[in-house]
């Protein structure tokens, strides 16, 4: 039995990580590991980040840069990681924002097509979606959680990246994203963003600058190595195989990422 949580923070820079703004999640990364250089996919825009999470692969590969269900269309060639993990008897629930009634049938044919069991869509702000992720997580023996907070990247494209009002936004997300943290026990905690902002124009992100490439990565959790910094190239990519190891499944040969090996205490063993 294993518990695996994913907070995914949208639009989250790295720097805004300090002490001052983002006292939480500055503490878990220090004490936890992190990666110093994390990226991105190409193009850095949501819908591309949620696709290659749930895949595991780039959007070269995947082709879903835009909203839509062209996705159903190749999911004969991709391995979703939900689905991976199912096979093995792990649920996915997702917890997310609202979304508009007209747009709930799509969510959940894309959801339920990557092996999701569970999708909840409803409480709007960072706190509110802590809360109802709080409510599952506190039920689940077993599985994946991944929670979504929308919050730094709406007031980035109304306000800009790194303004007060950005600023104010990644406040209520390191307040979310650390309670989880705390309520995570023995799970593998993952907080990570889809992209950063700011880079080209004050309010977007989807053109490629170091600053909009450039994400943070946490990990946490009894088995996560304590104080480490990884040095090295880490990509989102490297995530949904990271999952997959953290449960012990085989990871597909079409992922394009790896474990991250070199963030847990003592090696895993996987299932065959």
């Amino acid at each position: 039995m294993a518990r695996c949580l994913i907070v995914l923070a949208d639009g989250l820079r790295p720097d805004a990580i300090t002490r001052r703004l983002a006292p939480r999640l500055s503490q878990l990364r220090d004490a936890n590991v992190s990666a110093v250089h994390a990226t991105t996919i190409r193009p850095s825009v949501t819908v591309a980040a949620l696709t290659s999470l749930a895949t595991g692969v780039a959007p070269a590969t995947h082709g879903q840069t835009q909203p839509g269900l062209g996705f159903l269309l190749r999911l004969g060639s991709l391995r979703p990681l939900g689905r991976e993990l199912a096979r093995a008897g792990v649920r996915t629930t997702v917890v997310a924002g609202p979304v508009a009634p007209a747009a709930r049938p799509v969510a959940w044919a894309l959801a339920s097509s990557a092996g999701v069991a569970r999708l909840e869509c409803g409480p709007s702000g960072a706190p509110r979606i802590a809360d109802a992720a709080l409510a599952v997580l506190d039920d689940m023996a077993n599985g994946l959680l991944f929670v979504y907070l929308p919050d730094a990247d709406q007031a980035g494209h109304a306000s800009g990246w790194m303004s007060p009002a950005y600023l104010g936004a990644v406040a209520a997300v390191d307040d979310a994203a650390g309670r989880l943290a705390a309520a995570a026990g023995d799970a593998l905690t993952i907080v990570l963003a889809d992209h950063g902002g700011g880079g080209v124009y004050p309010t977007d992100h989807d053109l490629p600058h170091p600053v909009n490439d450039h994400i943070p990565l946490i990990l946490s959790g009894p088995a996560v190595a304590r104080g480490t910094r990884l040095a090295g190239p880490v990509s989102l990519l490297d995530v949904p195989a990271t999952v997959l190891h953290w449960f012990g499944r085989p990871i597909p040969e079409c992922y394009e990422g790896r474990p991250l090996l070199e963030a847990f205490a003592a090696p895993r063993e996987a299932v065959a």
